[in-house]
């Protein structure tokens, strides 16, 4: 039963961690270089879209909309991950808090 009980802790801080490491990256790291195609765009630069068979589709993305998705998405990750590890808390106290039953009701 112990290490049940230890890989169900080392889960719930695994989920922790991961929540907090989410949320931090939101946070903490940097906007990277916005690219186009592996080539990095700079302010008023345009990306043409291609479809998966490679067939020009008239879609374009400017540098400015590509910059504005990336930090649209910080925001939605940041909260996401402080929910997981808030969730991967609640998880880790109530396993703590519930009593250890090792016999039957008669």
């Amino acid at each position: 039963m112990t290490s049940r009980r230890a890989l169900r802790t080392a889960v719930q801080i695994l989920v922790v961690v991961a929540g907090l490491v989410a949320l931090g990256w939101a946070v903490l790291a940097p906007v990277g270089p916005i690219r186009c195609h592996d080539q990095v765009m700079g302010p008023g630069d345009v990306c043409a879209y291609a479809s998966l068979n490679g067939e020009d589709n008239g879609k374009t993305q400017t540098y400015e909309q590509r910059l504005g998705t990336e930090r649209s998405a910080r925001p939605v990750v940041g909260v996401v991950g402080g929910a997981v590890a808030a969730f991967g808390v609640v998880l880790l106290l109530s396993t703590r808090r519930r009593p250890n039953v090792t016999g039957s009701a008669t």
